[in-house]
This record gives C-alpha cells, structure tokens and sequence, in this order.
C-alpha cells in the first residue's frame, strides 16, 4: 500500500498535535505554589536509619512492620516497542520510532516525567497499541491520582477505540472530578 506525501504528512501532524495536547494538559494543571508557614519543626531516626526531618514539633512517625508497609508502584517497562497496527504507514511509524526513543532516553533519566509518561502512551495509541496505551495510563492513574490528564485519556480510549463505554464512563467521572 502506497501513501501520499498528504497522507504522511497528515499522519505526522496528528502525532506531533498529540504531543503537543499531553504537554498542553501536564503545563496546565494547576499546581501549589502558594505560601508555606513555618514553624518549629523536629526530626525523626527511624529503625532502619532514614531521618525523617520537618516534622511538626512532638510529632512522631509510627513504623509499619516491613510485611505490612505498602508495596512500591511498579510501572511498566518504558522500553516496551509499540505494537503496531498493520494499518499504520511506515511514515506514521518511522515519526513514532523517533519520539518513542527520545522518550525513552528522557525515563531513563527521570522516571517520574509525568508528561513524558503520557507522550509514550500516546505514541502507543497512535501506532495501533491500544493496550500498551492502556497500561501506561492506569499507571499513571495510580501514580500521579490528582491529575485528571490519564484518566481523560483512559475515558477516550474506553469509549472511541476499546469500546467499552462502562469503563469510559467510570473514568470520564473521575477526570471531571479532578478537574474541579
């Protein structure tokens, strides 16, 4: 199958107007910035040696038996290559390839790039992967549970690619509560 150069070049559009909508959404949320008090704070040595300063004076830290401490969110490999639909263009594919590896080498660096995070998942959607798009969403859910930016998206991909409008709808209602 052949493209045209209008086919390409819509095709690398979308890709780059997607990027361009995740780092809209990530820049716009609101964030506190506002003015913090000070008071008389001490610190605590914990069992295992972490220091735990700024605490409120006569504050403690009560320790959690290790068995019963929360386990550590694990995120999914960012490394993992996108499943492409076979109806994607190499064009499309080639554009994607490129952010992909950029994206990659920005986690490698800083894990918890919460806007790099959702340019992956993007760039899954847009290749045809929609469970890998899916996955790196419910992580960042877990992740960053403020930002209503994956939840919107988890309620898109729901609705116009899975087909599943229960789910689209639990999470449609989650990214409008966020975002009030």
């Amino acid at each position: 199958m052949t493209t045209s150069p209008l086919q390409t070049l819509l095709g690398t559009c979308t890709v780059l107007l997607l990027l361009a909508a995740g780092t809209y959404f990530y820049m716009s949320r609101p964030t506190n910035t506002g003015p913090s008090t000070t008071a008389s704070t001490t610190s605590q040595t914990l069992s295992d040696g972490t220091v735990i300063s700024g605490l409120p004076e006569g504050a403690t830290v009560n320790e959690l038996p290790p068995e019963s401490q929360p386990q550590a969110l694990k995120a999914p490999d960012y490394r993992t290559k996108v499943a492409y639909d076979p109806s994607v263009s190499a064009e499309v594919r080639a554009a994607i390839e490129t952010q992909f590896a950029a994206n990659v080498m920005t986690l490698s660096k800083n894990p918890q790039d919460f806007s790099t995070w959702m340019n992956l998942a993007i760039l899954h959607k847009i290749g045809g992967d929609y469970r890998g798009a899916e996955t790196i969403w419910l992580y960042a859910t877990k992740n960053w549970p403020n930002s209503p930016v994956a939840f919107s998206n988890l309620a898109d991909l729901y609705q116009n690619f899975l087909k599943d409008s229960a789910k689209a709808k639990v999470y449609a209602d989650l990214a409008a509560k966020l975002s009030n």
